[in-house]
């Protein structure tokens, strides 16, 4: 290849020498022309740059070229050289051009060029992609990571969930069974209530029917007293009115009617004695029976004030309960409160891990679908290399046919042919790496 180049080099400048006007050439200037040598390194960012693409010219005229190899040096021979002004430049298309310019070219120097990076390199795509691969992995490693810790959380925060339910669910049954509880009481207690106060009114209307008995027995009483007491008056009346009628009628002894008189009298006395005395009794019978059912009464309130106040105690117990049970509600709605709370945290902590899931699993599609499009990049790539493999061949044909020295003239056209393939395919392996360029942004 450097042979060609040189030897391109050489009937370029031929081809211009025979279309330019005759110059002469004294012997003094042929004696100093001679060949000569020179190395041009070049490097970008500390590392060697390989393909770079080396021409020398003379003015208009190229009369050296080549291209660097994997330690970045091209070597360049030039048959004639005579000591002439030439410029040296450097390119690739990876790169800007770097020029030498007004140099005279010294046998076996060393040029050394440091080129300024147009773009990113294959290699530093490559690294960049294979970092950013690696960064994407981490992150998804640490996602999954996230996602089972969110998992675990949202687990335990489901079962506390769950725990919280079940207690909700024992404190609303407990809640149940204390207000039936607590209802049955109350019922109970107003059905005591009832009947105490039912007992009161019928202690209450016993009292006053004992009363009014009491009060229509003394007003029996009395009228029978005072009955008796007309009827004797009228018996003695009575009495009088024939012992003065017998008086007046039939004589009688004193003696007989005194004994008379006073057995009456005596009969009199006794029987008023005996109706006294049984009134007294039946008096006595009817005080003592006031009295029972005057104790009795007492009893009965005493009994009925008891159990109203049992029933108050119970009441009041009943109403106690009650209270408990609110207490027992008010903490059962904190708990079912709690509850909720800690299932929207764990609803919140299950969508956090489900979004962390989700962001993995996008990620991960991501990497997929650029190992895919870098796939079917490197597809191109490899017709691109077995085309240049193509041309390389090509060209080691042609610079053996050159070294025969016969039809130079065609086998010029065919390098400009080849030259020309080659450009064209440069033209294409730089749409494809800024495809790959695109590619990984696009990835980002």
């Amino acid at each position: 290849m450097k042979k060609y180049l040189i030897l391109v080099g050489v009937l370029l400048a031929g081809q211009i020498s025979l279309h330019a006007k005759p110059t002469r050439i004294d012997a003094t200037e042929t004696r100093q022309r001679e060949a000569v040598t020179v190395s041009i390194a070049v490097t970008a960012n500390g590392a060697a740059v390989k393909g770079a693409f080396v021409k020398i010219t003379t003015g208009t005229v190229t009369i050296g070229a080549g291209m660097t190899d994997d330690k970045g040096v091209a070597t360049i021979s030039i048959a004639t050289y005579g000591k002439q002004i030439t410029n040296i430049t450097v390119t690739h298309a990876l790169y800007r051009d770097e020029k030498m310019i007004d140099q005279v070219l010294e046998n076996g120097r060393a040029y050394t060029f440091t080129l300024k990076s147009k773009g990113d390199t294959a290699t530093e795509v490559t690294s960049e992609s294979q970092e950013k691969v690696k960064e994407i992995e981490e992150k998804t490693q640490r996602s999954e990571e996230k996602t089972a810790e969110l998992e675990k959380q949202a687990a335990e925060s489901a079962k506390e969930k769950d725990e919280a339910i079940k207690r909700q669910e024992e404190l609303r049954k407990q809640r149940e069974e204390e207000e039936r509880i607590a209802k049955e009481k109350q019922t109970q207690a107003d059905q005591q209530m009832t009947e105490a106060q039912k007992n009161m009114s019928e202690a209450e209307r016993q009292k006053q029917e004992a009363e009014r008995q009491r009060l229509a027995k003394e007003q029996q009483i009395n009228a029978d007293a005072k009955r008796r007491e007309e009827e004797a008056a009228r018996r003695e009346q009575e009495a009088a009115e024939r012992a003065k009628n017998l008086e007046n009628s039939i004589p009688t002894d004193a003696k007989a009617q005194e004994e008379q008189a006073r057995k009456a009298a005596e009969e009199k006395q006794k029987e008023q004695a005996n109706e006294a005395k049984e009134a007294e009794r039946k008096a006595k019978e009817a005080e003592e029976k006031a009295k029972a059912e005057k104790d009795a009464q007492k009893d009965k309130e005493e009994a009925a004030k008891a159990k109203a106040e049992e029933e108050k105690d119970q009441k009041k117990e009943a109403e106690k309960q009650t209270k408990a049970e609110e207490e027992a509600k008010k903490e059962a709605e904190k708990q079912q409160k709690e509850a909720e709370e800690k299932a929207k945290e764990a609803e919140k902590l299950q969508k956090e891990a489900e979004k962390a899931k989700e962001e993995a699993a996008k990620e991960a599609e991501a990497i997929k679908a650029l190992d895919e499009k870098l796939k079917k990049l490197d597809e191109e790539q490899k017709a691109i290399d077995d085309e240049r493999k193509a041309l390389n061949q090509e060209q080691k044909k042609l610079d053996d046919k050159v070294k025969k020295g016969k039809k130079l003239e065609k086998l010029k056209e065919e390098q400009a042919k080849l030259d020309e393939k080659n450009r064209k395919l440069d033209e294409k392996q730089q749409k494809l790496d800024e495809k790959r360029k695109k590619t990984i942004k696009k990835s980002n």
